[in-house]
């Protein structure tokens, strides 16, 4: 759904299935944004691999957008202690992401931790 949705808006795509061959090919394809879920298959999580990016010389510079089905504050707060530009919560509309890269691309000031994790705690 992703892949289809910025490819058809123009966004030259490159997936990988864990956090390893994203690394090696965001080396290699030195794309402008990596996105990535919290959880992927066998090894590191995503907010890692937003960690290995940000402390390589080779891909530093890469804008990083991680998406997670983990509902808690937490989560969201260390991904981006890690080096994630911003953190998004499932269900994540195509749609919404797309304008979310568009925006980091211009250079917009985001908020990196959605506003479903503001809140207050009811007592």
């Amino acid at each position: 759904m992703y892949v289809a949705s910025l490819e058809h808006v123009g966004f030259d795509v490159f997936d990988a299935a864990d956090a390893e061959t994203g690394f090696v090919r965001a080396v290699k394809h030195q794309p402008r944004v990596v996105i990535t879920d919290h959880l992927l298959k066998g090894g590191p999580t995503g907010a890692e691999l937003c960690h290995r990016l940000k402390n390589d010389e080779r891909t530093s510079h890469i804008l990083t957008l991680l998406m997670t089905g983990v509902s808690d504050r937490r989560t969201a707060a260390g991904a981006i202690d890690l080096g994630c530009a911003i953190v998004r919560l499932k269900p994540y509309l195509p749609d919404a992401m797309i304008g979310d890269i568009e925006a980091m691309l211009r250079g917009d000031r985001l908020n990196p931790i959605p506003p479903e994790y503001d809140f207050t705690p009811v007592n």
